[in-house]
């Protein structure tokens, strides 16, 4: 099996709502952040007596993945070949008379032959690297506008913080070849490959807001997606996060864990990187 390894990329996807936009909304729907809990109307706060209190800019990461597989490969066949009316008792093909018989597959001459096959493959997954569950809207995102970065502590401009991946590429990447790659039933293979087109690691933007209720001394966080405009509600700003993880430590597949990966057989791995691909 040949297989070839996309460029290693990282992107930051720019932001679609202002960082005012998103404090008016978020000031707009602030009694939401602090009413989780609260049964009564009466006991409900006055958007009057919340006050903002701190606002914070993150970004957080997904992966998309995508590839192809060709599978070219030839094998032997039996079919069963009806004929053409209850009386015939035997057929000449090609100087080679057959016996009409009955089988499971039915009434009919046996005439085996040659298949020559080809199944193509094509897949992609979007997934979420703090949590590892699917991106519902990766797809959607991704399509905005974005600027490619070397890397991802580069983000942490102005206040930004840069969560990083909890799930790295080998994760996303075992979960697509899982999908992609299939045993074929074949005689011969002429040919097998799989393509890794993307490997790609997006940043989108959040912008979070935390309030605090006067009179009974109440906390809330409204979370803004700097790219759909979507608001939640949160449990608390982010800690501000330390751990910075190399690029190499990201993108940690190579020719060694592809063989991990895809045990068994022989495996041509070429590894196509990005011209920014070093080590940082």
């Amino acid at each position: 099996m040949d297989i070839e390894l996309a460029p290693q990329r990282i992107f930051a996807l720019k932001d679609q709502v202002s960082a005012e936009d998103a404090r008016q909304r978020a000031m707009d729907r602030r009694a939401t952040a602090i009413s989780t809990g609260l049964g009564s109307l009466l006991q409900r706060p006055k958007p009057d007596d919340i006050a903002l209190i701190a606002s914070q800019r993150r970004v957080e990461p997904f992966w998309h993945v995508a590839g192809r597989a060709r599978y070219v490969y030839e094998r032997t066949h039996g079919y069963t070949i009806p004929p053409s009316s209850p009386e015939v008792r035997a057929v000449e093909f090609a100087g080679t008379t057959y016996e009409i018989v009955d089988s499971k597959a039915g009434r009919g001459f046996q005439l085996e032959v040659k298949e020559h096959c080809r199944e193509d493959v094509v897949d992609e997954l979007y997934v979420d690297a703090l949590t590892g569950q699917p991106s519902a809207d990766g797809a959607t995102v991704r399509s905005g506008p974005a600027e490619e970065v070397q890397d991802p502590a580069a983000l942490a401009t102005e206040g930004t913080v840069v969560l990083a991946p909890e799930h790295r590429a080998s994760f996303v990447v075992r979960q697509l070849l899982a999908r992609m790659l299939k045993p074929v039933h074949a005689d011969s293979v002429q040919e097998e490959v799989l393509t890794l087109d993307h490997s790609d690691l997006y940043y989108r933007p959040i912008w979070a807001f935390e309030f605090h209720w006067t009179p009974k001394d109440r906390s809330g966080v409204l979370e803004i997606d700097a790219l759909t405009g979507a608001v939640r509600q949160a449990a608390s700003l982010t800690s501000h996060m330390t751990r910075l993880i190399s690029r190499d430590a990201l993108f940690d597949i190579g020719a060694d864990t592809v063989g991990l990966l895809v045990p068994g057989g022989s495996i041509a791995v070429k590894v196509a990187r990005a011209a920014l691909d070093r080590s940082y």
